[in-house]
């Protein structure tokens, strides 16, 4: 069986795959409108919000490709990948999810998330948005569209790690992890969306999950 990592790393470029295909009118739009090829990858990557290097798979898939047939093959192994995960166990680490709550620290930890730089020097939101994109997303969770959840180390007095999201969007909850720049590669993202996949099957029962993070880059 391959390495957790490649596992991970191979999970979301199917992801991003998946999603490119989904979307495949909005891509050749992205790609026809391009002045060279690297303008065109910039645009899929904006589009998908996807990480460069994937950007470019997409640009890679062959015409071919493009049939119902190819994209359920691309999903059948995405699920597949995402079963793996169930036996990733040596270098986990504990962790404990609790909901969000409109309380001063977990509305740190997602200003923190949402105006962490990218690499492209852009972030999620401007600072000026956090304060609203808070509110709406909690307003989602009163409405039960979605799950907010706060992950936490207990080994060191529950001290935040990071957050994981879940919104419903078009019959899927697509799951967004995001873990703190000073404990990324502790195992920690591995843990929280092995455990946050049984937390919002009881939120959401029956419906399909959808994972958006790349773990590896928290």
């Amino acid at each position: 069986m391959s390495s957790p990592e490649l596992t991970l790393e191979r999970r979301a470029l199917l992801d991003s795959l998946v999603q490119a295909l989904g979307r495949r009118h909005e891509v050749l739009d992205a790609i026809t409108g391009g002045t060279d090829r690297g303008d065109a990858a910039a645009a899929i990557q904006r589009l998908l919000d996807i990480p460069e290097a994937h950007a470019e798979a997409v640009l890679n898939l062959q015409l071919w490709r493009l049939n119902r047939q190819d994209l359920r093959r691309m999903q059948q192994e995405l699920e597949d990948a995402n079963s793996a995960l169930e036996w990733i166990g040596p270098g986990d680490r504990e962790v404990r999810l609790r909901p969000f709550a409109a309380r001063d620290v977990d509305r740190t930890l997602f200003r923190d998330r949402a105006t962490e730089p990218r690499p492209d020097g852009s972030t999620l939101y401007a600072d000026e948005r956090v304060d609203a994109e808070i509110e709406a997303g909690l307003g989602r969770i009163d409405e039960e569209a979605a799950a907010w959840f706060v992950a936490e180390d207990p080994q060191e007095d529950g001290k935040a790690v990071g957050l994981v999201i879940g919104e419903l969007v078009n019959g899927e909850v697509e799951v967004r992890l995001w873990i703190c720049r000073d404990c990324r590669a502790q195992g920690f993202g591995t843990t929280a969306l092995k455990q946050v996949r049984s937390e919002l099957a009881a939120y959401f029962p029956g419906v399909n999950l959808v994972v958006r993070t790349q773990i590896g880059r928290g």
